[in-house]
């Protein structure tokens, strides 16, 4: 799956992905999806180098060797993309399960001695070029210090065991667990530790949710993964026989899930299902039982809460509340 994010893009294709592959814990290289904004670069894994600059006290240039000599670390986590950027609140449902390994970016961190005046840390990618015409010199991302502390953002070199594709962002991509894939920057080549965000377009203009506070509308970095439910069993206009049917689904957010619940009825009333505990930053596994009352159409709808008590809208956010139809025959 492969797609290429311009003003050509068929919006009502890219909310209903195929989800109903979805069903592995951990999902096949074949079925991760990949996107890019602009040219996907060439890089010379041989001579590859990252830089590291900004408010440290060293500046680091490190090779593939160099991270690899490193301590290397494995986190599995929930891979989601933000959706289109001139279309944030439309739900594309881009989503995997992913087990990640590198070295932590805490590591690399440590050995520039980073300034305690550094607030963020600005990721730059290999790509750049036209972005519906506007000119772009590189994709750079930001992401706040004081995400660093629980230690998991890495520097990926694998995915499932295997090298890092050119596609997925090899031969090094920040990962950040927890945040949107957008911030985690693909074909990484340099990070730059400074006070300030980044001015970069993706950092100012796009990726940034507008949200009224106190009546004055202001922008929000598109971060933190949001509370997030999808079914992949049964699958969209799918035709069951009468009698007991399992409802199977996946459950994530930057936060832990710690309830899901699934309507039969349009949403006029909803019920717990059954949902595992979280490992890791990966997605929970929920199922319901449910018995049709009789043969006909039905709108099956799901949704999330986490720990913080934050749960999917109705509509109008890209996290907006599942729903599939299906005809019990």
């Amino acid at each position: 799956m492969s797609a290429y994010w311009s003003t050509g893009v068929d919006l009502p294709n890219l909310q209903q992905p195929a989800l109903a592959r979805l069903t592995d814990f951990v999902t096949p290289l074949a079925h991760v999806f990949f996107l890019r904004h602009m040219a996907m670069p060439e890089i010379d894994r041989a001579t590859w180098r990252l830089a590291v600059g900004g408010l440290v006290q060293y500046e680091l240039s490190l090779s593939l060797a160099d991270l690899e000599a490193m301590p290397q670390t494995e986190v599995c986590a929930v891979h989601e993309c933000a959706g289109h950027p001139l279309h944030p609140t439309v739900p594309v449902r881009r989503v995997a399960n992913v087990v990640w390994r590198g070295v932590r970016l805490s590591e690399v961190l440590k050995q520039a001695c980073v300034s305690p005046a550094a607030r963020f840390v600005w990721s730059y990618g290999a790509d750049g070029g036209d972005y519906h015409g506007i000119d772009i010199p590189a994709y750079v991302k930001d992401m706040p210090v004081s995400e660093l502390h629980g230690g998991e953002a890495m520097l990926a070199t694998h995915m499932n065991s295997e090298p890092l594709s050119d596609k997925h962002g090899g031969p090094v991509r920040l990962v950040v667990p927890g945040f949107y894939g957008t911030n985690s920057t693909k074909w990484l080549v340099r990070l730059a530790l400074s006070d300030t965000r980044s001015p970069g377009y993706f950092t100012t203009v796009m990726y940034n949710d507008r949200v009224v506070k106190d009546g004055i509308e202001q922008l929000s970095p598109v971060w933190r993964v949001a509370p997030h439910a999808v079914m992949v069993q049964p699958s969209e206009h799918a035709r069951l026989t009468s009698g007991s049917q399992k409802i199977v689904g996946w459950a994530w957010g930057a936060d832990a899930i710690t309830r899901v619940e699934v309507s039969t009825d349009e949403g006029t009333r909803w019920a717990d299902a059954q949902l595992d505990a979280r490992n890791d930053h990966a997605w929970q596994r929920f199922e319901f039982e449910w018995s049709p009352p009789s043969s006909g159409t039905y709108q099956l709808r799901c949704r999330a809460f986490d720990s913080t008590g934050l749960g999917q809208p109705e509509h109008g956010v890209r996290n907006a509340v599942f729903s599939i139809s299906v005809t019990v025959e």
